[in-house]
């Protein structure tokens, strides 16, 4: 019996030689809670414990009634089992020439679609909180016009922010991933929905909650047969200005690539 080979320790080459003000930990340390100060780190939870804000918080999404509007079909039901998908589950990058249709965009951002039966979202959430956005960058949509949608959670609709189509291959680290795809769905946080409530560690809650996002993203698209690349190698504030985040109070925290082969 052959002996596993030791994994290789690169803390030495992620490090280097610093040793004080590393941003990254220094982030991390301020964001840890411990019991003698817990209360002072937390300082929101009892405002939000009101009736009041509790139905506010609930209600989180950017809307805007004023833009023109989408209403996406009934989402299909597939037969793939949880344990099913899990296994079959890859990160594909789309084909050249992809395609989406309008029930597959449908069937994607049911993953953070609003359940009024339960008047909760269908991923975890920070003291249901809810700091995400999602968005649809368009281009090979059959059913609709390529741009730049916001996906309301409510309505299950799409609200067209920029009518014209979105040059987002110049926004990624991999430019072919953005030209092979048919759309781009980007994530991202409003760090200030959560940060009012648990201070500096909301921040932490804003990424865990776009990664449990993104899981059941591509668990949906594995079971409705679409190619889904979640990507991190992009340019921050090229895609903020596509969805048009600011930057500071909203930016982008995830992204993924999605489409059919033409075939």
């Amino acid at each position: 019996m052959t002996s596993p080979s030791p994994t290789v320790q690169f803390a030495s080459f992620a490090y280097g030689t610093l040793t004080a003000d590393d941003p990254a930990e220094s982030y991390h340390e301020a964001a840890k809670l411990y019991p003698s100060f817990a209360a002072r780190q937390l300082a929101g939870p009892s405002l939000l414990e009101h009736p009041a804000f509790l139905e506010s918080t609930q209600r989180s999404s950017r809307r805007h009634p004023h833009l023109p509007r989408v209403a996406l079909p009934r989402c299909k039901r597939y037969g793939l089992r949880l344990s099913d998908a899990l296994d079959a589950r890859r990160s594909r990058s789309p084909g050249a020439g992809s395609i989406l249709r309008l029930a597959d965009v449908a069937t994607l951002a049911r993953a953070y679609e609003h359940d009024a039966s339960t008047d909760r979202r269908r991923t975890p959430s920070g003291g249901a909180l809810y700091p995400l956005e999602l968005y649809l960058l368009a281009r090979r949509v059959d059913g609709l016009a390529p741009g730049v949608y916001h996906v309301d959670p409510f309505d299950r609709a799409l609200e067209l922010l920029d009518e014209r189509e979105p040059v987002f291959a110049q926004a990624l680290v991999d430019p072919a991933v953005g030209e092979n795809a048919a759309a781009l769905f980007v994530v991202t946080g409003m760090f200030w929905r959560s940060r009012c409530k648990y201070g500096l560690r909301g921040y932490r809650f804003t990424l865990l909650e776009a990664g449990h996002l993104v899981q059941a993203l591509t668990l949906l698209a594995t079971a409705a047969g679409i190619d889904a690349l979640p990507l991190g190698g992009f340019y921050d504030a090229a895609l903020d200005r596509l969805v048009q985040a600011d930057g500071v109070n909203e930016s982008v925290v995830y992204a993924v690539a999605a489409g059919r082969s033409p075939r």
